[in-house]
């Protein structure tokens, strides 16, 4: 072989060899086309728990229950995950109580007496269960050893239900904690005996560490309210950019020192019909010689929603004095066990794809000692090789009304022609 030649082969050769490169590190294999986007993985620890949180830059260009997301290694393998909100402690249930006394004192209270048996644990928080739809009354809770003797471990707590306004309200009272067998419940509705119809109490100790705690992403920095509300309330339109990013809590902050308001949600896909979506209470009082404050709302809507409308009810009292809403999400975690040797990317994008079924969801065992290493997500990219998974007729709607169109016209050509043919001569 001439010289030229073999420097022409060895050119030929070489380009090959890079195409082939190329084509490697373009994308995922053909199975994974219908992906549209994909992002690299870094940081990972093999052979223990990793974990990235599905954020909004994540969640806004995949499936509303990120069914389309997947793990592949570099070979386009796909690798078992999990998806947990956190892995935290386990919450103990409710300790068992009896409820030794429900009376009324006319023009006063109505009082309950609790049970929490000879060997109570220690607990700090009581619910009351009651059939009634509105109200807004206060609370007075006080422990005891002997059901005759008692100190004041909340003085001053509220709970509420705004029924007529859709919301669920808070029937769950705090308190100091301690250990005691009894507790008293003062509910000081004065008018008529409040109706409960049963009573949980909660333990305050944790038996777990948390391995992963909740993660927190802001998307909504506080700013104030809308100008245009209505007379009654304080009103905040939010816009996420897409359906399928979702808050998790509301928080406001105000300079007004006393006040109970409740706070209604409104969800809507177009910013213009709007359902209702959950909502809860504010407040800020004195209570037993301390602030009793709560200025978080929990986001308990379940829907993919856009648009979100907040409103502060305040009926006919003056609106909150400098009051902001910050809005913020507690992304879901991906789990998931790198393999020693491998690099990992995420691929998302494909409305079609069916969530994953893997042993990993079932077999996965974290303990309280283990440690967990947070990964990070590259910049988001094309998938090279995406191919759209739509049918034809999906993909290129333009091409469906073109053809009705000229069904049409055809139609109106043929009945035309009908209507101006003379009519047959009888013999």
């Amino acid at each position: 072989m001439s010289a030229k030649n073999h420097h022409r082969a060895s050119a030929y050769a070489s380009l090959a060899f890079l195409l082939a490169i190329g084509a490697a590190a373009a994308g995922p294999a053909e199975q994974w086309h219908p992906w549209r986007f994909t992002r690299n993985i870094s940081d990972t620890q093999a052979g223990t728990l990793n974990y990235f949180p599905a954020g909004p830059d994540l969640l806004s260009h995949s499936s509303g229950d990120i069914a389309d997301l997947r793990i592949l290694d570099e070979t386009g393998a796909e690798t078992p995950y999990v998806v947990r909100s956190s892995i935290a402690v386990v919450k103990n249930p409710p300790l068992p109580v009896k409820i030794r006394e429900n009376s009324f004192v006319p023009g006063k209270y109505t009082q309950l007496v609790l049970d929490l048996g000879a060997d109570a644990m220690f607990h700090n928080r009581v619910a009351l269960g009651t059939p009634e739809t509105d109200f807004i009354v206060w609370v007075e809770v006080d422990a005891g050893d002997d059901a005759h003797t008692w100190r004041i471990v909340t003085e001053r707590a509220p709970i509420s239900r705004f029924r007529k306004e859709g919301l669920v309200g808070n029937q769950i009272v705090g308190y100091s904690e301690n250990n005691a067998r009894y507790l008293r419940v003062q509910i000081r509705e004065t008018g008529h005996k409040f109706p409960v119809t049963d009573a949980q109490v909660f333990p305050s100790y944790h038996s777990e560490r948390n391995v992963i705690p909740p993660l927190w992403i802001t998307l909504q920095a506080a700013r104030a309210p809308d100008a245009d509300a209505a007379d009654g309330k304080t009103e905040w339109t939010l816009d996420l950019g897409s359906e399928h990013v979702q808050i998790s809590s509301l928080d406001f902050t105000t300079d007004t020192q006393e006040f109970f308001r409740g706070v209604r949600v409104s969800v809507s896909n177009d910013g213009k019909e709007w359902l209702p979506g959950g909502g809860g209470e504010i407040y800020r009082y004195m209570g037993d010689s301390r602030r009793q404050e709560s200025l978080r709302v929990w986001a308990n809507n379940y829907s993919r929603d856009r648009f979100w409308k907040i409103e502060i009810l305040d009926g006919n009292d003056r609106p909150l004095s400098g009051v902001k809403l910050s809005a913020t999400m507690s992304p879901q975690l991906i789990l998931f066990r790198p393999a020693p040797g491998h690099s990992y990317r995420v691929i998302y994008g494909n409305d079609r794809a069916q969530q994953p079924q893997y042993d990993l969801n079932r077999t996965l065992h974290i303990t309280a000692d283990e440690q967990a290493f947070a990964d990070h997500l590259g910049p988001e990219q094309q998938n090279s090789g995406y191919e759209d998974p739509r049918p034809f007729s999906e993909r290129h709607p333009e091409l469906l009304w073109g053809a009705l169109a000229l069904a049409v016209v055809a139609l109106g050509y043929t009945g035309l022609r009908t209507m101006r043919r003379p009519p047959a001569t009888q013999q």
